[in-house]
């Protein structure tokens, strides 16, 4: 009976340390949109502008970002990057972080026509001009925004050329 009770009790403690790393596994780092939108909330007042600091919240090396918005292609942002981007742009909007001409980090935000509650990327630009920004990582500031319509929260950057 005692050696039942060992038992018991070592394969209670293997299944909590496996439910432990299960958990852990599960929280991973949130993505860069996560991290922005968060970073909204604490900085910027609701309708205000707040400026975002992409090399602050990114944990990895990268020496340029091209931030683009929907309507850029592919050959757009290869141009952009100055590395050939082969990846889908339909309907997204997203940011490409370079180190040394290679893509180190990409992160894709699907548009949604109908609840737009992801992070929305605008570039102030003309009209013939391209719908991208390359940033270096000196000068990677975002301007972040939250608007609140009908109880939800709509976010945004914005870069300036």
């Amino acid at each position: 009976m005692h050696n039942y009770s060992i038992k018991k009790i070592g394969i209670g403690i293997l299944f909590l340390a496996f439910l432990t790393l299960i958990i852990s596994s599960c929280q991973k780092e949130k993505s860069l949109n996560d991290q922005i939108m968060r970073i909204i909330d604490d900085k910027c007042n609701l309708g205000e502008i707040c400026d975002i600091s992409l090399n602050e919240i990114t944990t990895f090396k990268w020496d340029k970002v091209v931030v683009f918005q929907v309507g850029s292609s592919s050959k757009e942002i290869s141009n952009a990057l100055g590395v050939k981007y082969e990846g889908s742009t339909d309907l997204m909007s997203g940011l490409i972080f370079v180190l040394d001409n290679k893509i180190v980090y990409e992160e894709m935000i699907p548009y949604q026509t109908e609840h737009p509650t992801n992070l929305q990327i605008f570039i102030d630009k003309k009209a013939n001009e391209p719908n991208n920004v390359v940033l270096s990582f000196d000068d990677a500031i975002l301007k972040g925004n939250k608007e609140r319509l009908d109880d939800v929260a709509y976010y945004s950057i914005n870069v300036n050329y």
